[in-house]
């Protein structure tokens, strides 16, 4: 069992950097996970480590394919879009934004303008 020390400063992003001899030590590369363990007053970081499905137990294969599969907490798709009051958009057609998501993009001058014009007489709005 080899142990080493390294120290490992923490920079403004709250990131460290992982010396090479510790990535070499670890058989670590760019791109590879890491889990951290922290205990009590110390922390403990890990190689991840990812296992193909094929090379997985039979017995754990079997638990996690168990649990895989409808819910009774599911609900269609089309149940939750009513409850929520959301209707999918229909391919060909472009769905008209709601008044308030047209109001969102205007100023408050403009949409007081607006509503001048629209309070006005019909012979002084057409004059703006």
């Amino acid at each position: 069992m080899t142990i080493a020390t390294f120290r490992m400063p923490i920079g403004s992003k709250c990131q460290v950097t992982i010396p090479k001899p510790a990535m070499k030590l670890l058989a670590l590369g760019v791109g590879d996970d890491l889990l951290l363990e922290v205990n009590d007053d110390h922390a403990v970081l890990h190689p991840a480590v990812s296992v193909p499905r094929h090379e997985l137990p039979e017995a754990l294969w079997k638990k996690l394919e168990s649990r895989r599969g409808p819910k009774p907490t599911d609900i269609p798709l089309e149940t939750l879009f009513k409850e929520i009051g959301y209707q999918p958009k229909r391919k060909g057609r472009r769905a008209q934004p709601t008044r308030a998501v047209a109001e969102r993009g205007k100023t408050s001058r403009s949409r007081a303008r607006a509503a001048n014009i629209a309070a006005a007489p019909a012979s002084v709005a057409t004059r703006a």
